[in-house]
């Protein structure tokens, strides 16, 4: 299988989705009920369903998109934030772990609203976004990055919002700041340790940079993302060319500052945040290393990785939860399916564009 052989597929996605909205986890690929669902997998796919029917404007895509739109409005708190953990017979888990669900459901608004199915998607994420805005604040920092990307979003629709641009920016200035506070001269990161979902931060910045015209979150995305690619990708990032392929910080001890990087297990969210970051990096830079090396992300799904295994399976459509020590998980539950459906769809929307 090469990558010219790989279409965007609702096969999986429609396995693990019944009517209340996307199943979290699968036992190799049938949907495990006892897991139920997560706000955070069905903003995901809401993203996902969006873009899909900007690409394809079929009536499957639009029916999924509804259920995980419908699922995300039901998570609302009277306060306006988000519950996160719902059991298989529609309860919400008390006492529910700490998540990022609210930044992409936030991220989820904005995508919608940047290329909704028809206007009346419109009012529903606007309002949305503009009543939960005040929450984004009080996110963990990856939870504010998810928001910069619904803010983005909502300014594709509406460029004029001044209160969005304002806030986008009083958002943004706070991650590099945290950048300020935690840079080092061989450690130009907003953290001591890489850890989960790096590559989305220097990705928000590169979209709050081109948002906003700002020089300075631009130059902040640009260095944190060519630290992060020295510490992904093992060959020479000036081309992406020849044997080279992306090894991504492992969730078994993560990466922490003068330790050593943990190989595994890698997860797909990795490699669709590197390929987002990359494709805003080339739209923000115009700079062609970063379409070489989005490509090379890509083919990480298709066994460019450090086992030369693939993690996309072919006959179901699906993508395996991982790549560790002795071989891809046969698991393929949402989260893997969802990244891999977005990566691949950003490549198709560059060709498209």
């Amino acid at each position: 299988m090469t990558k010219e052989q790989v279409k965007p597929s609702l096969e999986h996605i429609q396995r693990l989705t019944d009517d209340t909205g996307l199943f979290q986890h699968a036992k190799f690929t049938i949907p495990l009920r006892s897991q139920g669902y997560t706000t955070d997998d069905n903003a995901r796919a809401l993203i996902v369903a969006t873009r899909y029917y900007a690409l394809n404007h079929d009536e499957e895509s639009l029916r999924l998109l509804d259920k995980y739109l419908a699922f995300i409005l039901h998570s609302h708190n009277d306060d306006d934030t988000v519950r996160n953990f719902m059991n298989f017979d529609r309860t919400w888990m008390k006492n529910e772990p700490a998540n990022d669900a609210f930044g992409r459901v936030i991220w989820a608004f904005g995508e919608l609203l940047a290329q909704p199915p028809s206007e009346i998607y419109v009012p529903i994420a606007k309002e949305r976004i503009d009543i939960a805005m005040s929450h984004i604040e009080k996110q963990s920092p990856r939870g504010i990055v998810y928001s910069i990307l619904g803010l983005a979003g909502y300014l594709k629709q509406f460029p004029e919002a001044n209160n969005i641009r304002q806030y986008l920016r009083k958002t943004a200035e706070a991650i590099v700041q945290r950048y300020e506070e935690n840079k080092q001269p061989d450690w130009p990161w907003f953290e001591d340790t890489l850890t989960y979902d790096n590559a989305i931060i220097p990705c928000a910045l590169f979209m709050a940079a081109i948002a906003l015209n700002e020089s300075k979150f631009l130059n902040v995305a640009r260095q944190t993302c060519d630290f992060l690619i020295a510490n992904t990708y093992n060959g020479d990032p000036s081309t992406a060319l020849g044997t080279g392929h992306f090894s991504f910080v492992g969730c078994l001890g993560w990466f922490p500052r003068e330790g050593k990087k943990a190989q595994f297990d890698q997860q797909p969210i990795e490699a669709a945040g590197t390929i987002l970051m990359l494709n805003a990096a080339y739209q923000a830079t115009k700079d062609e290393k970063y379409l070489s090396l989005r490509q090379k992300a890509f083919n990480w799904f298709l066994g460019e990785n450090d086992l030369g295994v693939p993690l996309y399976d072919s006959k179901t459509k699906g993508c395996s939860d991982g790549l560790g020590k002795e071989g891809v998980s046969l698991n393929q539950g949402a989260e893997s399916m969802l990244s891999f459906l977005l990566s691949l769809l950003t490549l198709y929307e560059s060709k498209a564009g």
